[in-house]
Parts: structure tokens; C-alpha cells; sequence
């Protein structure tokens, strides 16, 4: 099972986090990959203050300059890359 952590905290949910995760859960299920990703919440992972973009980790790696624009299209990839 992959993890996918989408931060809640109050940046990241002004900054759009809450469509990523709609968007996120739109990839699944077009993909068919519903019983092989875990969507879950987290509150602050400090991403937006190191400048990292969103908060998204994916099995515990943080990726880097996610924003809600670009977020479906990256999480493409790299569960794509993961789960091929």
C-alpha cells in the first residue's frame, strides 16, 4: 500500500490543499488504484516554511515545489513510477 500524507495545516489549506485532495482522489480512481493508495490528512509538515511548496509526502518522502495547479499532474508521476 502506498501512503500518500496531503498536509491540513491552515498554510497549506489556504493555499489549496483541500482540491489536491479532491484531485488526488479523482487520479485514483481513473488509475483503478484504490486498493493501492492510502489517502490520509496531516497537520503542519513545515513545508511552506522551508519553501518546499505544499506538504505531500509520498511514503514518508516529502515532495518538493507542489502547488494546487501542478499537484495532480506530479502526483501522476510519482505514483505512476511507483505503482508501474
Amino acid at each position: 500500500m502506498v501512503n500518500v500524507e496531503i498536509c491540513i495545516g491552515s498554510a497549506c489549506y489556504v493555499k489549496g490543499s483541500s482540491q489536491i485532495v479532491n484531485d488526488l482522489n479523482e487520479l485514483i480512481k481513473e488509475k483503478h488504484w484504490e486498493d493501492k493508495i492510502a489517502v490520509k490528512g496531516s497537520f503542519c509538515m513545515k513545508a511552506c516554511q522551508n519553501h518546499l511548496g505544499l506538504g505531500i509526502r509520498i511514503n514518508g518522502n516529502q515532495l518538493e515545489q507542489v502547488t494546487a495547479q501542478n499537484a495532480k499532474e506530479v502526483l501522476n508521476r510519482e505514483l505512476s513510477k511507483i505503482l508501474s
